[in-house]
């Protein structure tokens, strides 16, 4: 009996202790998956497509936050636009989108408990975005290579979260977020909004 007793002692101060420990966490792990989706003229040649996140979070006050983030996009791509070298149009094909940078912003609670929270933030960072090609040599060969743009991008966004009891997932949360960046692709300037489902643990 006394065993049980100091059994069921430990394992709710092993649970009291972690679960203060992610309450005091400063360093979170953030991971989604969702939708990336281009619009304006930009969704001509790129189509809405599966988006993935990753990042890591540092909450550096209270209610302040930064976050580094990675953002892989496998889209859909139309060529819009033929080039010098090539008199095709190469359509119904895949390329991809990525995103490195950072966002800052504000955690703001939506409830008593503080379980359920909002977070407006701003961000921006590096974006590399591929167009593929098919191109005619002389030797009577189409050969597919794919041409790479870079520039920097500008975003902003809310993430919606709640604290769960799970010793996993934690956070949930939903993100919304808009972004544009300064290159010229396909006669066009990327923008497109994001819309994603994920989990933020501490560590």
């Amino acid at each position: 009996m006394h065993k049980r007793i100091l059994l069921a002692f430990v394992f709710l101060s092993g649970f009291a202790t972690i679960s203060h420990a992610q309450d005091s966490s400063k360093f979170y792990f953030t991971t989604a998956v969702g939708i990336f989706a281009p619009v304006s003229s930009f969704s001509k040649a790129y189509e809405n497509s599966l988006a993935l996140n990753s990042g890591i979070e540092y909450q550096f006050s209270k209610h302040y936050f930064t976050q580094f983030v990675l953002d892989f996009n496998a889209v859909k791509y139309n060529q819009q636009l033929k080039d010098v070298n090539s008199a095709f149009l190469f359509q119904h094909t895949n390329s991809s989108i990525f995103l490195a940078g950072f966002n800052l912003g504000r955690n703001i609670s939506m409830s008593k408990s503080g379980k359920f929270f909002a977070s407006p933030y701003v961000g921006f960072g590096y974006t590399n975005i591929g167009e593929p090609r098919l191109t005619l040599k002389n030797s009577g060969i189409i050969e597919q290579n794919v041409t790479r743009m870079t520039g920097v991008y500008a975003k902003q966004g809310v993430r919606v979260g709640y604290r769960t009891a799970s010793k996993v997932l934690q956070t949930i949360y939903v993100d919304v977020a808009y972004l544009s960046a300064n290159i010229h692709v396909q006669d066009s300037s990327p923008q497109a909004f994001s819309f994603l489902a994920g989990t933020r643990f501490g560590f």
